[in-house]
């Protein structure tokens, strides 16, 4: 079986520490054997930890939908979006000015929108990923807490019921950058939605 980079890494990582541990209980006494121990365990724990970030490209034959809202200090919200091939080239995005709403609704209009320009341009397997955890989780269980926002739940879910293939799923904010400068361009704009065939 072949390793990936990663799994290559934390396999040392981990036979690091069990052969560092060892070491440790054959040759440590009293309160040195103490620090020793304490001292492999946080490392071995920052290693295993430590999580790579940073855009990826979607998987073969998908195209990666990146969203994101946002509100502003008065309470404007707008949202954008980026759709990417599986080379990281730009396909289409979108920016949106929505008006008075929480994050929150902002963050559900940039997934309705991007999900929205997917499906009309074509594409039948969409990687969908967003910053919000609560978002993400909304969107899959299909459970909101309140009412706020309901109405885009659904419609976003009867979306993701359609003849095609769609994975949702939560970004880093750091790999979501594009869709956030989309999100705020939302905020200059003139007219409600504009769609962006190159990149602006």
């Amino acid at each position: 079986m072949k390793l990936s980079r990663n799994e290559d890494r934390d396999e040392r990582v981990v036979i690091g520490a069990i052969f560092g541990l060892q070491l440790v209980i054959a040759y440590g006494h009293g309160e040195t054997k103490k620090l020793m121990m304490r001292s492999l365990l946080d490392r071995f724990i920052r290693e295993c930890t430590r999580v790579e970030i940073g855009w990826k490209p979607p998987s073969d034959n998908f195209v990666r939908l990146n969203t994101d809202g946002a509100r502003k200090d008065n309470n404007k919200a707008e949202c954008g979006g980026i759709i990417r091939g599986n080379h990281g080239e730009w396909l289409g995005g979108f920016a949106k000015v929505i008006g008075e709403c929480s994050a929150f609704i902002a963050e559900l209009w940039g997934v309705f929108e991007g999900l929205t320009l997917a499906r009309r341009m074509g594409f039948r397997k969409v990687e969908v990923h967003i910053d919000s955890v609560v978002v993400v989780q909304v969107i899959t269980t299909g459970k909101l807490h309140n009412k706020i926002g309901w109405s885009l739940v659904l419609n976003i879910r009867k979306l993701l019921e359609l003849d095609w293939e769609v994975i949702i799923a939560h970004a880093y904010r750091e790999t979501n950058k594009c869709a956030d400068a989309l999100a705020n361009v939302g905020c200059q704009l003139n007219r409600t939605l504009i769609f962006y065939e190159d990149c602006p």
